[in-house]
């Protein structure tokens, strides 16, 4: 079991590296912006790829967010060691722009 104040430091932990992870992604496409000529030729094709990541950070941010507990209160001492997140049933390899990559 988890105590209280790791869970609480494990969840803000985790959003904050989601969070500066897609910072630096968006500093890498703001530099590819800024390119020019064959630099920027060279580099077109990893826009797509960093902003399907960015995508993908903002769908387990938004997973954690909701997950992680926001009222410690009603916590106590206890707390479960899983978090699960349902697939929907109507999954669909055309709704992840990766080919059905949805991440870990």
């Amino acid at each position: 079991m988890a105590r209280h104040k790791d869970i609480h430091g494990y969840c803000d932990g985790l959003y904050a590296d989601l969070s500066n992870m897609k910072d630096r992604l968006n500093g890498y496409l703001s530099q590819i912006d800024l390119m020019k000529g064959r630099e920027k030729d060279v580099l077109r094709s990893h826009v797509k790829h960093l902003k399907e990541i960015i995508q993908t950070i903002d769908w387990k941010m938004e997973i954690f967010a909701k997950e992680c507990p926001v009222d410690w209160s009603n916590l106590g001492q206890k707390s479960e060691g899983t978090t699960s997140v349902p697939v929907s049933e109507s999954f669909n390899e055309k709704d992840f722009p990766s080919g059905g990559f949805a991440g870990g």
